[in-house]
């Protein structure tokens, strides 16, 4: 009848009897899978690690792109063009993911077994597990917030991030992404093949060891009057305080009135990895493969006051702040900010 509430098919039985039955009937799924999942993970390995270090790719371009397609196929962000570029990308296995998630997203999608994997933190919520997923939609939050407002949209280090393609189709705004030569040349070829559709984006690649990236935007049609968005994830932590402070300063320079800067911090104890003994072996496994961790800003004693200074040192003033577990009680660890020129105010 109208105004009855749904009727929930599991009333009156106890919730650790539902998660019983769901592990009892995911368990042989799982073990279907596993001869699958070996497979899937030597392609999955010898494609992220083999392919990235022949073509000259950044491992950790990789591993951001694998969040998205996680997130689509566990229904917390859908996410058809990131399937379908990493289809086709060479740095990646389709196959591998699917045949290592393949049970969880079955059973999720069958009987309602959920993981970690199938939700999304609540704001302030966040933990190092969770930060990945509750990450990726903040910023596409920046994006749709700012998008018919700005004139243009620069996305420094956009390794395999889809984001403008979902937010700026059929937008009168501007859209530029920079990253090295390689990793754009992968990503323009892998989209190609994947046949979606990228015409409205210029893609700028620029050797940093060698070229001015401010120089190389300014070349590509970047207007210096023009209300800018500029949307720097995750890319800070893999460069020395420095170059940090270089390239804010740079991006407050290129900044018209009304511009914005989004970008993400880590603190120096997630940089160290004294937060989490996983978050160790992830920082090992990156050196690993190359890259390193090397910028974090000391978040032990008011973290957001902490932020505020580092941007005003970069000429900057923070407009926004969002520290991810806030509501936790947990030592900070990761946060995002938005910020305006200080010549701006």
């Amino acid at each position: 009848m109208a105004g009855e509430p749904p009727k929930n098919k599991h009333r009156g039985t106890p919730g650790f009897l539902i998660k019983f039955f769901q592990l009892a009937l995911y368990i042989p799924i799982q073990v279907a899978f596993f001869p699958i999942a070996i497979v899937g993970l030597i392609d999955a390995i010898f494609k992220e690690m083999r392919n990235s270090k022949k073509l000259g790719v950044s491992f950790t371009a990789i591993q951001a792109l694998q969040y998205r397609w996680i997130m689509h196929y566990f229904d917390t962000r859908p996410d058809p063009i990131s399937v379908a570029f990493t289809k086709e990308l060479p740095c990646e296995s389709h196959f591998g993911l699917w045949s290592t998630f393949g049970a969880l997203i079955i059973s999720q999608r069958l009987f309602g077994f959920t993981t970690r994997f199938g939700r999304v933190a609540e704001p302030g919520k966040e933990t190092l597990f969770s930060t990945p997923g509750r990450r990726v939609l903040m910023f596409d939050a920046i994006v749709e917030k700012y998008v018919d407002e700005m004139e243009q949209i620069v996305i420094p280090g956009a390794g395999f991030d889809l984001v403008a393609l979902h937010f700026t189709k059929a937008k009168n705004t501007k859209v530029f992404e920079l990253d090295q030569t390689e990793t754009l040349h992968v990503k323009v070829e892998t989209l190609k093949k994947a046949g979606i559709a990228h015409d409205w984006i210029t893609y700028v690649p620029v050797a940093y060891s060698t070229e001015s990236w401010a120089d190389k935007l300014l070349a590509a049609g970047f207007d210096k009057t023009e209300k800018t968005l500029f949307l720097w994830e995750s890319v800070s932590l893999f460069l020395e305080a420095g170059a940090v402070k270089k390239t804010l300063r740079e991006m407050a320079g290129l900044c018209a009135g009304g511009s914005i800067i989004a970008q993400d911090f880590y603190s120096k104890a997630f940089i160290s990895g004294e937060t989490s003994r996983t978050v160790k072996r992830s920082s090992r496994m990156i050196d690993r493969m190359g890259e390193q961790w090397r910028f974090g800003i000391d978040m032990s004693n008011d973290p957001e006051s902490a932020i505020a200074s580092f941007l005003e040192d970069c000429e900057l003033r923070m407009t926004e702040y969002c520290q991810f577990g806030e509501k936790l009680g947990i030592e900070p660890f990761y946060c995002v900010v938005e910020a305006e020129r200080l010549d701006n105010v």
